[in-house]
């Protein structure tokens, strides 16, 4: 792991331009690495451009510079670096375009135990929380000052990976960094409203959609909610509403996995919850997905229903044993 940070803090002070993306439908954690990475490459005189396929969601629309971040837009000219954040495959990143062809080095730095090695550089590191962690671990590496700014972005990343701290993936040294960042003065109680106590009144309407298609299955082991086309389009809402749903099915007494079925445009996204010891990231990786032991994800073609019956089949075998 310090090997590989060094030769990202080498790589920096050799080149001069940094193409910066995340993952699809970007979380709180890809948004708040990228931007505090931006601020430090730029403060080192670099020149810096950040990517995401899909727009900002709503409760992350306060970070500190987001709105220079590039919606679906690639630049026409060529960078020397070019680094994914938390893109278990390049393809996670959306349509870049052929853009790791106009590159000199490619860096792939992820937290999930799923992501691939497809960079000249990979930091990929499932002891971490977040990948906010990881960068913050890059830039203590490299002996940098945070400012408060980039302080808030990283603290996003972590808070909102963690669950407010709250996911088994959450350790000491994800504490210590937490309370490092705290050290900087910024008003993280104003932070935690923001992203956990305010949400829009069309996304408390989609919640309430995925709440009335709760259904409880295999001895009330397992909670299965769906949002369809017709949902979104009842209460004028987009994906980006859907943030922590899944969790509800979490909360009910005995339950050991919580799936989502989200139905979009021409496919379907299914998201996974977990405790104890059963694994949804072996789960979604069978579907073409990926993430953690206890939280992951993938994408299907099939119809709702399809994918639904197939998924279920695979929780009851998981969950029989």
């Amino acid at each position: 792991m310090e090997k590989e940070l060094r030769k990202i803090r080498n790589l920096i002070h050799k080149h001069k331009s940094f193409f910066l993306a995340g993952h699809i439908n970007p979380d709180g954690d890809t948004l708040g690495s990228m931007l505090a990475f931006s601020s430090v490459l730029k403060r080192m005189g670099k020149k810096v451009y950040m990517f995401s396929n899909d727009p900002i969601p709503e409760n992350l629309r306060f970070l500190p510079k987001v709105k220079t971040i590039k919606i679906a837009k690639i630049p026409k000219s060529a960078y020397d670096v070019m680094i994914l954040l938390e893109s278990s495959t390049p393809k996670r990143a959306g349509d870049l375009k052929n853009m790791d062809k106009k590159v000199k080095v490619l860096v792939n730095i992820d937290h999930h135990k799923t992501s691939q090695n497809f960079g000249d550089i990979n930091i990929i590191d499932n002891a971490s929380a977040s990948t906010a962690e990881i960068i913050y671990r890059l830039f203590y590496n490299m002996k940098v000052k945070i400012t408060k700014s980039e302080a808030i972005c990283l603290y996003t990343g972590i808070v909102t990976d963690t669950g407010r701290f709250h996911y088994p993936a959450t350790n000491p040294r994800t504490l210590e960094i937490a309370a490092r960042l705290l050290q900087t003065g910024f008003d993280f109680s104003r932070i935690n409203d923001l992203l956990f106590s305010s949400r829009a009144f069309r996304a408390l309407k989609i919640l309430g959609k995925a709440l009335l298609s709760m259904e409880l299955a295999f001895s009330d082991k397992a909670a299965f909610l769906r949002l369809t086309n017709a949902d979104f389009k009842e209460t004028n809402t987009t994906s980006e509403h859907t943030e922590s749903i899944i969790n509800h099915g979490m909360m009910v007494p005995g339950v050991k996995i919580s799936v989502l079925f989200r139905q979009e445009a021409n496919r379907v996204t299914i998201t996974f919850r977990s405790k104890g010891n059963i694994d949804v990231s072996a789960l979604a990786k069978k579907f073409g997905g990926g993430g953690h032991k206890h939280a992951a994800g993938c994408k299907s073609n099939l119809s709702l229903d399809s994918i639904e019956k197939k998924i279920r089949k695979e929780v009851s075998k998981i969950l029989k044993k």
